[in-house]
């Protein structure tokens, strides 16, 4: 944890957050501008504030993050602007934004990000509905297009008669919203217009030094909620609303033939990832770290196709268990006859761990930032594909003792790791939230919560903020896919628990992989 050492000269007292005698591990200055007598200035995002304070470029931090609001005359340095509907779309050069038309070409809204539809066709210059702005059932057609689409995007759909936010299935890109403001954005600092108003069930010590996760749409804002990915935001209420899974998916089947359900849904599952895959690295120039554990080598194997067009295998090494996946990766990659690029341990400087926080909102950490310089050292604006979310096929979230057992909400508060170190009282508080958010599933998928806690709860929360904050290279999951979600959370959560679904996929995939031992 070298980056989270004390900083003598930065440190100073803030009794918003901690008393005068506390220590202090992360830099304070950071969230409070009282603090070093920084004048505000109402005019600027409080992540324009922080540039200022410390020179440092804000279209440059933020070139590939947006912000959603009513004021067409706001002006954000080096960011484009477009306006549909009484609503303003500002976002950064190296986010693309495509228009979204109906059949007859009318405007209805914006793509941001990278987009896949269900055909693996990425989405490059316009998303066409097939139905037209004046059919009764516009909106619920077009809520389906917008449902089965994969990869790393935002919807902003913006009619006449419906005004809403949809996101990718994990919120890859995330949507935080102030409803006090009418605001939305994809990092804490370009919500607010002020200082971070402290949410009293968060202390930023307990988040920033990784002892608490941030979950049940709360930031370090008292105010600013994160979006549930899966729900899309109506921007006349600010409210959520469940689209996503449908009441006639089936999550928890009872088939006759066990063997023959899992191969037909591993054969979709991999046919449509590797289609994916291969989309995305034709449509851009790519990068894939592969480590010697189990996801990168599915998403490898799962693409033989794709091989030829990725510019680079690599991975990080930076303590003596990135030493193991490092030979375990290259002897994987070398064994599909490609090479494999190693970057080796670069500290991460104080500044780069500033900016960090700030581009992610001071959302938590998590471990890969002390892997922070080398990954700043890819070749810029090349995608990165990951196999992150392939995890539901591990069954990460169940333990043995849980599995086909009523749902434990105190086992499942403390997956989330929302409950750590706090008191009682805010346990129950969180409680009722978990419970609350489970009673918006289905009742076909309640059985599976934990998995469903994990998409919607805990990657936006992780994950999302963090590979937004990459803002050098674009990071995409092609596995961020509601129907690979679906397939995977519906394989029997003992099997996946016991590695045979991992085993299974890559012995139709890439057999020769498995004899290379997993770290």
């Amino acid at each position: 944890r070298y980056f989270f050492q004390k900083n003598e000269q930065s440190r100073v007292p803030v009794q918003s957050y901690a008393t005068a005698s506390s220590e202090h591990y992360f830099w304070s200055d950071e969230l409070n501008t009282d603090a070093i007598g920084f004048a505000k200035t109402q005019d600027l995002c409080l992540a324009e504030q922080k540039c200022r304070q410390r020179g440092r470029e804000f279209s440059e931090l933020f070139r590939n993050q947006y912000v959603l609001n009513r004021s067409p005359t706001r002006v954000y340095p080096g960011w484009h602007k477009k306006v549909l509907y009484g609503w303003t779309l500002h976002h950064g050069m190296a986010l693309p934004v495509v228009p979204i038309r109906d059949a007859n070409s009318e405007p209805v809204g914006f793509l941001l990000g990278y987009a896949l539809k269900s055909n693996s066709l990425v989405v490059q210059d316009t998303l066409r509905l097939d139905c037209r702005l004046t059919d009764f059932n516009f909106v619920s057609q077009a809520e389906a297009t917008f449902t089965d689409l994969a990869g790393r995007y935002v919807v902003i759909f913006l009619t006449p008669r419906s005004k809403r936010i949809y996101a990718d299935p994990v919120c890859d890109i995330p949507v935080l919203y102030d409803s006090t403001t009418k605001q939305v954005g994809s990092s804490l600092a370009l919500v607010l217009d002020r200082e971070v108003q402290p949410n009293p069930d968060f202390p930023p010590r307990l988040v920033l030094e990784g002892n608490r996760t941030l979950g049940l749409q709360n930031t370090l804002d008292a105010t600013v909620k994160r979006a549930v990915s899966n729900h899309f935001l109506d921007l006349d209420s600010f409210r959520l609303h469940r689209h996503w899974p449908s009441e006639d998916a089936i999550f928890d089947p009872t088939p006759r033939n066990t063997n023959r359900f899992m191969n037909r849904g591993l054969e979709e599952l991999a046919t449509r990832l590797g289609n994916h895959v291969t989309a995305l690295s034709k449509a851009y120039p790519s990068i894939m770290p592969v480590t010697g554990g189990r996801d990168s080598r599915m998403l490898l194997g799962c693409s033989p196709d794709a091989l030829e067009n990725i510019k680079e295998f690599c991975g990080h090494r930076f303590h003596n268990q990135s030493r193991r996946d490092i030979i375990h990766g290259r002897h994987v990659v070398r064994s599909t006859g490609y090479g494999y690029t190693q970057y080796f341990k670069e500290p991460a400087t104080c500044t780069q761990i500033k900016d960090m926080r700030l581009k992610m909102g001071w959302s938590g950490t998590r471990g890969e930032l002390a892997a922070l310089a080398m990954i700043e050292r890819y070749p810029r604006d090349h995608m990165v594909l990951r196999g992150n979310i392939m995890e539901l096929l591990r069954a990460n979230q169940w333990r043995y003792t849980v599995i086909n057992k009523p749902i434990n909400h105190m086992m499942a508060l403390r997956r989330l790791k929302v409950t750590r170190q706090a008191p009682r009282s805010a346990a129950k508080k969180f409680g009722n939230a978990y419970f609350n958010w489970w009673q918006t599933l289905p009742e076909n998928a309640q059985s599976r919560a934990y998995d469903f806690a994990f998409v919607e709860q805990y990657l936006p929360n992780i994950q999302g903020p963090y590979i937004t904050a990459m803002h050098r290279t674009p990071f995409i999951n092609p596995f961020n896919d509601r129907r690979l979600i679906e397939i995977a959370i519906s394989m029997p959560t003992k099997l996946r628990k016991d590695g045979e679904v991992v085993k299974r996929l890559l012995q139709r995939t890439a057999p020769h992989l498995l004899k290379i031992p997993f770290v």
